[in-house]
């Protein structure tokens, strides 16, 4: 399957990489001017979470790149994997320019679909998220946590040959679906949690170290569940996602130790802790809370935490 990634960021490096080692045809669509930039490929340290157990070793990605993506070039799959400001933007550039490929838009939405369809038809595209995570060191590393997991659906669940293609070019590389009935609305209840952690640890200053307490985890649960009301008002059986149960399934102080107790299980946390987008995106991260912030001022919900956080966090615009 002839595949198109557009831009060389984090995700797009990861999966990038984890494709063409397994053999896939990948190449990164990049801005003009910019390809000498990786002409010694990218430095990797990467914590591959695909097999049975951890394993953490470094190599050095070399890209198959373009900065002019011809009509004829004969893509089948376009991944979008930019951050969800610039997908719009991302998709009205090479919409035309890949006329016969499908879009797997692999990135976050909050905003729903409307955009998206006056560019494409809707066969033309369907929707996935990473649960692997990435960021560059001081060094100029690429921290690569891969995961052997990702999540996509198409825009009605149904079971496609398009997505039945994709699932088995993810699966040539180790990653294997987890699909979801209705993949916008799930996106949103995953804004929404992102929203909460992402706005508590912006508040906080990041995320927590292991010696520290559970205060900084009842924020973010608390944070989490005003975000979760923004959801709810908007029409989202909340409860009906497994996601939101750590959040809403137990009292507050019980949900915080619970938190703390998972993400410190996690084999990667400290490397996300690290090497983490809060120091190399911090905009992108700021604009998660935003998005979630804005809707429910706009929806008049009493958001008290995430309200508490809004003058600290944006002190620095």
């Amino acid at each position: 399957m002839k595949t198109l990634i557009i831009g060389l960021g984090n995700i797009g490096a990861i999966h990038g990489w984890a494709l063409s080692q397994a053999g896939a045809d990948i190449t990164h669509a990049v801005r003009k001017g910019t390809k000498d930039k990786f002409e010694t490929g990218i430095k990797m340290n990467v914590l591959d979470l695909r097999g049975d157990s951890a394993q953490n070793y470094q190599t050095v990605y070399l890209p198959k790149l373009t900065d002019e993506v011809s009509p004829d070039a004969g893509y089948e799959l376009v991944i979008v994997a930019t951050n969800h400001l610039q997908a719009v933007g991302a998709v009205r550039q090479y919409c035309n320019l890949a006329s016969q490929a499908s879009f797997l838009m692999f990135t976050a939405n909050w905003e729903g679909t409307d955009e998206f369809d006056k560019l494409l038809s809707r066969p033309r595209y369907l929707w996935g998220f990473s649960i692997s995570t990435g960021a560059r060191g001081e060094d100029g590393v690429l921290y690569a946590n891969v995961q052997k997991s990702y999540r996509i659906g198409e825009l009605d669940g149904s079971r496609t040959p398009r997505l039945e293609r994709i699932i088995a070019l993810f699966a040539s590389a180790g990653m294997h679906p987890d699909l979801k009935a209705n993949i916008i609305e799930w996106q949103w209840v995953h804004h929404a949690i992102d929203a909460g952690m992402l706005g508590a640890a912006l508040y906080k200053g990041g995320l927590p170290t292991p010696d520290e307490g559970v205060d900084t985890w009842l924020l973010m649960v608390r944070a989490t569940k005003d975000a979760l009301a923004v959801l709810e008002k908007r029409g989202v059986n909340i409860r009906a996602y497994e996601d939101t149960k750590p959040f809403l399934g137990f009292p507050d102080e019980e949900a915080a130790a619970n938190l703390r107790r998972t993400w410190l299980a996690m084999p990667h946390y400290e490397r996300v802790r690290q090497h983490s987008h809060f120091q190399t995106s911090p905009e992108e991260m700021k604009q998660f809370y935003l998005d979630v912030l804005t809707t429910g001022e706009q929806l008049d919900v009493p958001m008290p935490y995430l309200e508490s956080f809004k003058e600290k966090i944006c002190s620095t615009d």
